[in-house]
């Protein structure tokens, strides 16, 4: 063999391991990477989700309280349930608060509240009232209970 084919060989060999060798340690650093960012964000999510649990014992306790209406309640609830992994012993906590946020959803808030008349506010909210003296007892249980749960 002629030693200027092998020795071209024996060059290019060596360029394609260290290419190669860059290529292991680019991916080594790109998975440390992707391991930092998930352990970030995993803390993060725990942290979110340990602020919704708090502001759902807030919620629940100013409600027991009789700070906060049956309704206002459960939306708040409702909607802080979503950002939280729920075992099955606690979904059967928030279910109550969920059914009636679905029952009062269509109950205008906020400025659509303020732009209706008179008549039109009293007539929703006695319909408010009676849909929330369906759901009270669950609520108001529901409420001691999540006031109860320990972080």
């Amino acid at each position: 063999m002629n030693p200027i084919i092998l020795a071209a060989a024996a060059l290019a060999l060596l360029v394609l391991s260290l290419y190669a060798a860059y290529l292991a340690l680019q991916l080594r650093a790109q998975s440390k990477q992707r391991e930092a960012s998930e352990l970030e964000l995993a803390a993060h999510l725990e942290g979110k989700e340990a602020e919704a649990r708090q502001s759902v014992q807030i919620i629940a306790r100013a409600l027991v309280q009789k700070d906060l209406s049956e309704t206002e309640a459960a939306m708040r609830i409702a909607w802080l349930s979503q950002q939280i992994s729920l075992s099955p012993d606690e979904a059967t906590h928030f279910t109550v608060f969920q059914q009636l946020a679905e029952a009062t959803a269509h109950i205008p808030i906020l400025d659509d509240w303020s732009a209706l008349s008179k008549l039109e506010k009293l007539r929703l909210d006695v319909e408010r009232e009676d849909i929330e003296a369906r759901y009270r007892e669950g609520v108001q249980a529901s409420a001691v209970q999540l006031v109860s749960i320990r972080q």
